[in-house]
């Protein structure tokens, strides 16, 4: 039991998978309040990839993309200049 507790454990941390890379990296914050948004490659080049969002521990994919070069990226970068709109303004760390 406790093997398969180390194995979900280890599934859930970020990023948990060989090959697992982090692209851009945006940190939105209001105040005590952070969002963040993060392209991430799953296996380790730019495609597939996809555009992770955290907001009050919670975080969810928003966007994926198979085929064109770029689309991730272009959408975290849309994405936080909308959080800037909504008084969350963004810090690229990556």
């Amino acid at each position: 039991m406790s093997a398969l507790l180390l194995l979900v454990s280890a599934l859930a941390s970020e990023p948990a998978l060989a090959g697992v890379e982090q692209g851009e990296e945006y940190i939105c914050k209001n105040g005590a309040q952070e969002r963040r948004i993060q392209v991430i490659y799953p296996q380790g080049a730019p495609l597939p990839c996809e555009v992770h969002y955290t907001k009050g521990g919670n975080s969810k994919v928003l966007w994926r993309a198979q085929n064109e070069a770029g689309y991730c990226e272009a959408q975290a970068r849309a994405f936080a200049a909308k959080q800037e709109t909504m008084f969350f303004p963004c810090e690229k760390s990556q």
